[in-house]
């Protein structure tokens, strides 16, 4: 079991059509928006969970939007993690099963009292590893896009002059980077 992430920053000319953009894309690929914030038309960031069968048309989908600035892909590894929970709560389900047994030929009070306690500790333990299977199935099922969108600066006049001004200082003490 994988759980794939990738973080994505991507300059585009409209923020807002980039948002519409992805916000479409991830739905047509049966994936949702889990979170989305923005500052106006400055910026935005979408949390985008997609089928993992469709993660890398998905990120081959976001790209054209605009000038990707930044990517790191991600990928957790949890078959080991999965397959321990897993046992964890087939152990406690059969305890639980042994300990209903024990309650039903208990005859005495205290015991009935001690028995149901340790069912309520088991059954919580069991509540909560199922849990954990439940996020951990839904994590490699869907995998996640952190995207950022930027607006692209354009300078005007006098920055297109300092740039230029900038570009040849830049090149008289680095000729390659």
């Amino acid at each position: 079991m994988l759980i794939w992430t990738e973080y994505l920053t991507i300059q585009v000319d409209d923020v807002c059509k980039a948002v519409c953009a992805a916000t479409t894309q991830t739905e047509a690929l049966g994936g949702y928006v889990e979170q989305k914030s923005d500052s106006g038309d400055k910026s935005a960031n979408l949390t985008l969970r997609i089928p993992s069968k469709a993660f890398k048309t998905a990120v081959n989908g976001l790209e054209p939007l605009g000038k990707v600035t930044r990517r790191n892909l991600t990928g957790e590894d949890v078959t080991e993690k999965y397959v321990d929970v897993d046992a964890q709560l087939k152990n406690l389900i059969a305890l639980r099963d042994r300990l209903k047994q024990h309650l039903d030929k208990a005859a005495d009070v205290k015991d009935i009292i001690a028995i149901e306690t340790e069912l309520n500790r088991v059954q919580t333990e069991i509540d909560s590893l199922q849990g954990q299977i439940k996020s951990l199935k839904s994590k490699a099922d869907y995998a996640t896009i952190q995207l950022t969108l930027e607006r692209k600066t354009i300078p005007g006049p006098l920055g297109y002059v300092f740039n230029g001004i900038g570009w040849c200082i830049e090149k008289l003490f680095v000729i390659r980077q």
